[in-house]
C-alpha cells in the first residue's frame, strides 16, 4: 500500500507519454520559410500562433538554420501568425485553420528602420522574443486567473518549472534570482517577488543568461552563466500602491498573519513585508535564508550552544537547527519582516537599502536513535531532547551604485546586523550494547544566551579601457563580528560498567569570539589580439581571517553555592590568523560562442595560532607555497546548447576550532578535542555540465558530473570507551573522494498545458576515519530518480511527482554498521475551479523509509485540503477553509548517515492535525486604470 503513490506517478507519466504518441496522428500543420531582403535564410526567429480573439499564445517555435518552421497539432479556428527577429520588422498574418494544413510559403522579413525612441502604441505584442542572451515573454499572451501571483504566471511559461516549494528552474537549471525592472527586490530572494507580486501587474518576463558575480567583479569572463528572471511592471502599476493582507486562525490556537505593500514608479521601489505565524510557515530555501540574513545564517539561527546544523532536503527546503524544515520539525513561532527601498538619482546614482528582522521561537522534542561504531560491538543510543530556543535577528543593508561616466562603475554595499539568542534544553539519553545491556545514561540541562553583532561591507570599482582594450578592477569585501555566549551545563551521567558509578557536572562557561574577514582582488585585463579575441589576465587576491576565541569555565562550589573553581582543561585563549595571497596570470579567449581560460596561479599561505591555558603557552605556525592552476572551457551555441568544463586545484587551511587544543564537553558523552597538528588539505576539483534548451519544442536537458579527490582531508579520530563515552578529534586522512552526477529532462506535450519531466541524481564517496585506532573507510553510494507531470490550463491545475533514493553505506572496519535503505517522497496536488469565484485544492505528500534497520521502517501521509471563494465587486477578498494533516500521520522522521558511518534516525514533534479559516484582502490602489485592473490574491502555503 505504501508504494502506490510512486507506482501511480510512474504509470501516470507513462500514460502521458503514450498519449502524446497517439495524439500526433491527426495533424493540422502550419509551415513556411523565412528569408530576409537579400534572400538569405532567417534562422532562430521566434514564430508564434495566437488566438485571434484574445491574443493568448497557442503554439510557438523557432526557425531552423535554413529558415524553415512548422507548427503541428492545431485545432480548427481563427489565428494570427506572429514572427519576430532582432533587427527585422515583426511579421503578422491572420489566417483560418481548416481540416487541412497550411503552407505559408516563403515569407520575406524586412529590415527594421524604426527609431529606438519611437513608441509604437498599436504594435502587435510578440508572445516570445529571443535575443542574444534573453528570452522575453509577453505576460498578456499567457492566461492567468484573477487571484494568481507571479509564481502562477511562471508555471505557464515554456521551459520554466516551479515546484511545490516555489523553487524555480529554467531549462533544467536553478534560477538564482528574480528581479523587478532590473533591480534586486529584498536582496536575491526569488520568492519575495514570486509570492508577493500579482500576475496582473506584470508586462513582460525576461529569462536571462547573466554573467556570474565573479565575472562582474573581476572583469574576467569565466564562461559560466546564471539563470536570472527579470519581471517588468505595466506602466499603470508604477503609480500608487498594491499588496495584500492575510489573516488566519484555527484549532489548537494556530494562527497566521501576513502583510505586504508595494509602491513602484520609474525610479523608486518601496516595499513592506511582514509574516507572523505558529504553523511553521516560511517555505524558505537555504539560499533564501542566507540572503535574508545577509550571509549571517549561522549566527541568526544558532542553537545557542555555539553550533549550527544545516541540512537541505530533496525539494531544496532548508532545516536550520530545526527552525525551518520541509517536514515541519518542532513547534515553531516565526515573526519576520522587512522594508526594501530603491531609488535612482539623476542618471548616475542608484541607492538601495533594506531592513529586515527575523524572530523565531521554537519548541522542539527530538527523539534520536543512533548506531555508534565500537570495536568489537555496536552501541545503540536512544535520546530524547526537549529544546526551547528564541532567535532575534536584525539587519540593515545599503547598496549604492554610481556611474560617473560610461566606462566606470562604483559599488558600495555596507551592512549592519545583530542577533540575540536564548536556548534552554534538556537531554535524556540511554546507551545499550549489542546485547541490549545498559552502558550509560545521562540527564542534562543546558541553558544559555548569546549576542552576535556584526558589521560588513563590499566596495568595488570597475574601469573599462578605451576602445574595449581591457579593464582594471578592484574589489574588497570584509566583515567583523562578535559572539558572546554564556551558558550553564548541568549533567548527571551514570555508568553501568567498570563500577564507576555516577559522574556529576555543574559548570558555568563564557565563550567570547571576535572574527575578522577581509577579501580583496585587483585584476587587470588587456587585449592582446582583437582579431583572435585573446586577452591577458593578471590578478592579485588577498584573503585574511582572524579569530580570537576566549573560553572561561567555572565549576560549581557546593560549599559556597557559587561558580568559582576554574576548570583549566576547559578554559583558555586562542588567537588564530590565517592569510592567503594568490597571484594569477592567464590567457582568456572569449568569443560569442566560446570562452577559454588558462590560469597559472600560485598561493602563498600562512597560519599563526597562539593558545594560552592554565599558565601554559603554545603556538602553531604554518607556512606553505602551493601551485593552484585552473582551466575552464565553455561553449554556447545559438541553438541553446551549452557546455562547461572546469578543472582546478585548491588548498584549504584547518579551522580555528579544529586547531584549538581545548576540550568541549557540552555533551558529556561526546567530548571534542582540537588538534594543533592538523595540516592543510589539497583537492582536485573537476566538473562538466551540458545543457540544451530547444526553443522549437520548449524541451530541455541538463547533464552534470563532478569529481573531487582530497589529500590530507579533514576527518575524525574517535575512541569509544567501555562506558560509551566518545572522545573525538580532527585528523588528516587521504584516500577521500566525492563524486556527483545527474540529469534533468523536461518537455511540454501535445496536450495543452501538460508538461512532463524526469530526473536522476546521485553521489559516490569514500571517507576515511579512525575508530579506536583502527582505520575505517566509509564507502557511500546514493542514486535517486524523480518523475513528474504538471497540468495547468484555465481552471484546472494538477501536479504529480515521485522521488526515490537509495542510500548505501559500507564500512571497512565495522560491518555491523553498514546501511542499505530506500527513501521515497511522493506528492500529488490538485486545484480546480468548479464554479465562478470558487476553488477547491488539495495535496497529498507521502514519505516512506525501507531498509536496515527494519525497526526504523515507516511511512506516513500528510493530506492537506481546502476550499476558497473570492468575493466583492473587484474580487479582492478571498475566504477559505483549510485542513492540515487530516490523517494526523506526520511523524517528523529523518534518517542520516555521517561520513564516519554514524547512523541516526531522528523523530521530532510535529504540528499534527488542525483546521483553520483564512481571509486574504487584495490592496490595489494603482494608477488611473486600477479600477479596471484584474485583482490578484497572493496565497502563501
Amino acid at each position: 500500500m505504501e508504494k502506490k503513490p510512486l507506482i501511480v506517478a510512474l504509470v501516470f507519466s507513462l500514460v502521458l507519454l503514450c498519449f502524446n504518441t497517439f495524439a500526433q496522428v491527426a495533424k493540422r500543420q502550419v509551415k513556411g520559410k523565412l528569408v530576409d531582403e537579400a534572400h538569405a535564410p532567417v534562422d532562430y526567429a521566434s514564430v508564434a500562433i495566437v488566438n485571434a480573439s484574445d491574443s493568448l499564445l497557442v503554439k510557438s517555435t523557432v526557425s531552423d538554420k535554413g529558415g524553415a518552421f512548422k507548427i503541428d497539432d492545431l485545432k480548427a479556428g481563427s489565428y494570427r501568425l506572429i514572427i519576430s527577429q532582432l533587427g527585422l520588422k515583426n511579421y503578422v498574418k491572420s489566417f483560418e485553420m481548416g481540416a487541412a494544413g497550411l503552407d505559408m510559403g516563403i515569407i520575406t522579413m524586412q529590415k527594421s528602420v524604426q527609431n529606438l525612441k519611437e513608441v509604437a502604441v498599436n504594435a502587435e505584442k510578440v508572445p516570445i522574443k529571443i535575443k542574444k542572451d534573453t528570452v522575453e515573454f509577453n505576460a498578456g499572451s499567457f492566461k492567468t486567473q484573477a487571484n494568481d501571483n507571479v509564481e502562477a504566471l511562471l508555471k505557464k511559461l515554456p521551459g520554466i518549472d516551479v515546484d511545490k516549494d516555489g523553487k524555480i528552474t529554467a531549462g533544467g537549471k536553478d534560477v538564482k534570482k528574480v528581479m523587478v525592472d532590473g533591480r534586486e527586490f529584498f536582496g536575491n530572494d526569488p520568492k519575495a517577488v514570486t509570492k508577493n507580486l500579482p500576475a496582473d501587474a506584470i508586462d513582460k518576463v525576461q529569462l536571462i543568461d547573466d554573467k556570474t558575480d565573479k565575472t562582474k567583479n573581476t572583469g574576467i569572463d569565466d564562461g559560466q552563466r546564471d539563470k536570472v528572471v527579470n519581471v517588468t511592471l505595466k506602466a499603470d502599476k508604477k503609480k500608487g500602491w498594491f499588496g495584500n493582507a492575510t489573516a488566519a486562525g484555527g484549532t489548537n490556537d494556530r494562527y497566521l498573519g501576513q502583510f505586504n505593500l508595494n509602491h513602484f514608479d520609474d525610479k523608486k521601489q518601496l516595499s513592506f513585508l511582514f509574516l507572523s505565524n505558529n504553523v511553521n510557515e516560511s517555505g524558505f530555501s537555504f539560499e533564501d535564508l542566507n540572503n535574508f540574513t545577509g550571509g549571517n545564517i549561522f549566527d541568526t539561527f544558532s542553537s545557542g550552544n555555539g553550533s549550527t546544523s544545516i541540512s537541505v532536503n530533496s525539494s531544496g527546503r532548508a532545516n536550520v537547527n530545526g527552525v525551518f524544515s520541509g517536514v515541519n520539525e518542532g513547534l515553531i513561532t516565526n515573526h519576520s519582516g522587512g522594508i526594501n527601498y530603491s531609488d535612482i538619482y539623476g542618471k548616475k546614482e542608484q541607492l538601495k537599502f533594506n531592513v529586515n528582522f527575523v524572530s523565531v521561537i521554537s519548541s522542539n522534542v527530538l527523539r534520536k536513535l543512533a548506531d555508534i561504531q565500537d570495536a568489537p560491538n555496536n552501541l545503540f543510543t536512544n535520546q530524547k531532547n526537549n529544546g526551547n530556543n528564541t532567535n532575534n535577528s536584525y539587519r540593515l543593508n545599503f547598496s549604492f551604485d554610481y556611474k560617473p561616466d560610461s566606462l566606470t562603475n562604483i559599488k558600495f554595499k555596507p551592512s549592519l546586523s545583530t542577533t540575540f539568542t536564548r536556548n534552554n534544553s534538556s537531554l535524556l539519553s540511554n546507551t545499550l550494547n549489542s546485547t541490549l545491556d545498559s552502558v550509560n545514561n545521562i540527564n542534562q540541562l543546558l541553558n544559555g544566551k548569546k549576542n552576535s553583532p556584526a558589521v560588513g561591507g563590499l566596495f568595488s570599482v570597475n574601469r573599462k579601457l578605451h576602445k574595449g582594450k581591457g579593464s582594471v578592477n578592484f574589489f574588497v569585501n570584509g566583515n567583523y563580528s562578535q559572539s558572546n555566549y554564556d551558558y550553564t551545563n548541568i549533567a548527571t551521567t551514570r555508568y553501568f560498567t567498570d563500577n564507576q558509578g555516577n559522574s556529576n557536572l555543574n559548570q558555568q562557561a563564557s565563550q567570547d569570539n571576535n572574527a575578522t574577514f577581509l577579501n580583496s582582488t585587483v585584476s587587470f585585463v588587456r587585449q592582446l589580439s582583437a582579431r583572435k579575441k585573446i586577452n591577458l589576465t593578471l590578478s592579485q587576491s588577498f584573503d585574511y581571517r582572524k579569530q580570537i576565541a576566549d573560553q572561561f569555565t567555572l565549576d560549581y562550589n557546593g560549599a559556597t553555592g557559587k561558580y568559582e573553581i576554574v576548570d583549566p582543561l576547559l578554559s583558555g585563549n586562542f588567537n588564530n590568523r590565517n592569510w592567503r595571497y594568490t597571484t594569477t596570470a592567464g590567457l582568456n579567449k572569449a568569443t560569442d560562442n566560446t570562452t577559454i581560460n588558462l590560469n597559472f596561479a600560485v598561493a602563498d599561505l600562512g597560519l599563526r595560532g597562539d593558545f594560552t591555558s592554565n599558565n601554559q603557552f603554545s603556538s602553531v605556525h604554518r607556512d606553505a607555497f602551493a601551485l593552484v592552476p585552473n582551466a575552464s572551457f565553455s561553449y554556447r551555441k545559438k541553438n541553446g546548447a551549452n557546455l562547461y568544463i572546469n578543472v582546478g586545484t585548491d588548498v584549504t587551511l584547518p579551522s580555528a576550532t579544529d586547531l584549538q587544543p581545548v576540550f568541549n564537553n557540552t555533551n558529556p558523552l561526546y567530548i571534542k578535542q582540537g588538534n594543533p597538528d592538523l595540516l592543510m588539505s589539497r583537492s582536485l576539483n573537476s566538473s562538466v555540465n551540458y545543457s540544451y534548451f530547444d526553443a522549437k519544442s520548449s524541451s530541455y536537458i541538463n547533464v552534470y558530473a563532478s569529481f573531487t579527490p582530497t589529500w590530507n582531508g579533514f576527518s575524525t579520530q574517535s575512541a569509544v570507551d567501555a562506558n560509551g563515552i566518545t572522545t573525538s578529534k580532527p585528523i588528516n586522512t587521504s584516500g577521500n573522494y566525492n563524486a556527483n552526477f545527474g540529469f534533468n529532462y523536461g518537455r511540454p506535450t501535445p496536450v495543452k498545458g501538460l508538461k512532463v519531466n524526469v530526473g536522476m541524481n546521485g553521489s559516490i564517496g569514500r571517507f576515511v576515519n579512525y575508530i579506536n585506532d583502527t582505520q575505517n573507510a566509509v564507502q557511500r553510494f546514493g542514486p535517486g530518480l524523480s518523475l513528474g507531470s504538471n497540468y495547468d490550463i484555465d481552471d484546472v491545475q494538477l501536479s504529480i511527482r515521485g522521488y526515490g533514493t537509495y542510500n548505501n553505506a559500507e564500512n571497512s572496519f565495522q560491518h555491523l554498521a553498514d546501511q542499505h535503505y530506500f527513501t521515497y517522497n511522493n506528492n500529488f496536488s490538485a486545484s480546480v475551479k468548479p464554479l465562478k469565484n470558487w476553488r477547491i485544492f488539495s495535496d497529498i505528500n507521502q514519505r516512506l523509509f525501507r531498509g536496515t534497520p527494519s525497526s526504523a521502517n515507516t511511512s506516513f501521509y500528510i493530506w492537506n485540503a481546502g476550499i476558497e471563494r473570492t468575493m466583492l465587486k473587484k474580487q479582492n477578498l478571498t475566504f477559505s477553509l483549510n485542513a492540515f494533516d487530516m490523517l494526523n500521520q506526520n511523524s517528523g522522521i529523518q534518517r542520516s548517515i555521517s561520513t564516519t558511518g554514524l547512523i541516526e534516525n531522528d523523530q521530532t514533534n510535529t504540528l499534527g492535525r488542525y483546521f483553520y479559516a483564512k481571509l486574504i484582502f487584495k490592496i490595489n490602489k494603482v494608477g488611473a486604470g486600477a479600477a479596471k485592473a484584474n485583482s490578484g490574491v497572493v496565497i502563501i502555503r
